[in-house]
């Protein structure tokens, strides 16, 4: 196993030291598992992206004038 050295806020090192005594693990042990289940977590980068598309039709032909006229008034 690699060595390292991380560098962990005091709520989370007391977390992992209660989880020692608890489990009875080396505090190594428990930071790597706990580190591992949440990388494994992590879907990917890039979130999936879904297109919605369908059929549009015009409000209105645009080549009379009197209906553009007609549906912008009604807005």
């Amino acid at each position: 196993m690699a060595r390292t050295t991380l560098d962990l806020d005091d709520a989370v090192l007391r977390e992992l030291r209660q989880r020692r005594q608890r489990e009875g693990k080396p505090l190594g042990v428990i930071a790597s598992e706990l580190l591992a289940h949440a990388l494994s977590e992590q879907t990917s980068d890039h979130p999936d992206f879904a297109w919605t598309s369908r059929s549009m039709e015009a409000l209105v032909d645009v080549t009379d004038k009197d209906a553009v006229w007609s549906v912008l008034d009604e807005r």
